[in-house]
């Protein structure tokens, strides 16, 4: 197995939808899209080798990790919210060696009820969609 050359051994959970809830206090709310594309490398190739998957972190981990985050440590910004993912993932697992998270956070305002900003209703706006690729290797 020595002639094996491995170029790129990452793999995910793709398209990850996070809708992310802020209670401003009242009957205020902020809302936040997401979609968050983790991806992680891992310091072994077992997997590949010897059929041996006991280390892959599982695609349905991957994307609980994403609502629980969400949760625990709220979603400021797309970029935040990555490096948030990357931490995790690097700091959980001492077999992980990279970790990449794409984030696409969706456009919304809110909508205007009688010339004013309605607390909690919002309509999603075309205008813009802010994005950004995290990546995070150890050491």
């Amino acid at each position: 197995m020595a002639d094996i050359e491995f170029t790129n051994t990452e793999y995910g959970k793709n398209y990850v939808r996070l809708l992310h809830i802020r209670r401003l206090g009242g009957k205020r709310h902020d809302i936040r899209e997401l979609e968050v594309s983790p991806s992680l490398t891992l310091a072994s190739k077992k997997d590949y080798l010897l059929g041996d998957n006991s280390d892959i972190i599982a695609t349905d981990t991957q994307k609980n990790t994403v609502y629980a985050l969400a949760k625990t440590k709220g979603v400021t910004t797309p970029e935040k919210f990555g490096l948030d993912l990357c931490a995790h993932f690097l700091s959980s697992f001492s077999h992980v060696t990279r970790a990449k998270v794409s984030v696409t956070m969706a456009p919304w305002r809110r909508i205007n009820v009688d010339g004013k900003d309605h607390a909690h209703a919002f309509i999603m706006t075309p205008d813009a969609v802010r994005f950004c690729h995290v990546e995070q290797a150890r050491g």
